[in-house]
């Protein structure tokens, strides 16, 4: 399995993490919240570089 394909679907999972997360707090954000919203942003981000600049 590709990287770029690995990392978009860890980026969609911290992603569903940090919504269950904030629903489960009564809609607020805690540090924890915050820490897995910047690791899905880490994954998208490496995920379409790596889309954009590999063939």
């Amino acid at each position: 399995m590709q990287a770029r394909i690995i990392l978009a679907t860890l980026a969609v999972v911290f992603l569903l993490a940090a919504a269950m997360r904030w629903m489960r707090n009564a809609r607020r954000t805690d540090p924890a919240t915050r820490t897995w919203l910047l690791i899905a942003l880490i994954f998208a981000t490496v995920a379409a570089w790596l889309q954009w600049h590999t063939s």
